[in-house]
């Protein structure tokens, strides 16, 4: 007997998140390309489910929070380039969404639009790294 496939769970941040466009083609990088970018997104990843755990007015965060917050701590050497490509590839995989609803965050004291938060694929995908090489 088959059972029909379930869709994922799904916060209420990520319920209107919608995959947009299309994306570029990467070259193939190096191995030491490889790995840097993996690293850079699963500093993406960590940030993005702290900000949905600390259960924010409004979800989700802007590249330009994101890279502060990796630039201020755990990634100093990280470049805006750097997390916004990370930020692109982790969309384009639906391990993060973007959020564009335009909305005032009492928190942050201004208007805040274009956001990402992380999806339940992404959070499956940190958990299984986590797993693997322990804290990471």
């Amino acid at each position: 007997m088959l059972l029909a496939a379930s869709q994922p769970v799904r916060s209420p941040a990520t319920a209107s998140c919608r995959r947009r466009g299309s994306f570029p083609l990467v070259p193939t990088p190096s191995e030491e390309d490889a790995l840097d970018l993996r690293t850079d997104l699963l500093e993406v990843l960590k940030q993005l489910n702290r900000d949905e755990v600390e259960d924010d007015e409004v979800p989700g965060l802007e590249l330009d929070e994101l890279h502060h917050l990796l630039a201020r701590g755990s990634h100093p050497q990280i470049t805006r380039e750097q997390t916004q490509r990370a930020v692109e590839v982790l969309t384009a995989n639906g391990l993060a969404c973007e959020l564009d609803d335009t909305r005032f965050a009492w928190t942050r004291g201004r208007l805040v639009a274009k956001r990402f938060t992380i999806t339940s694929a992404g959070k499956a995908f940190l958990l299984r790294a986590i797993e693997t090489k322990g804290r990471i």
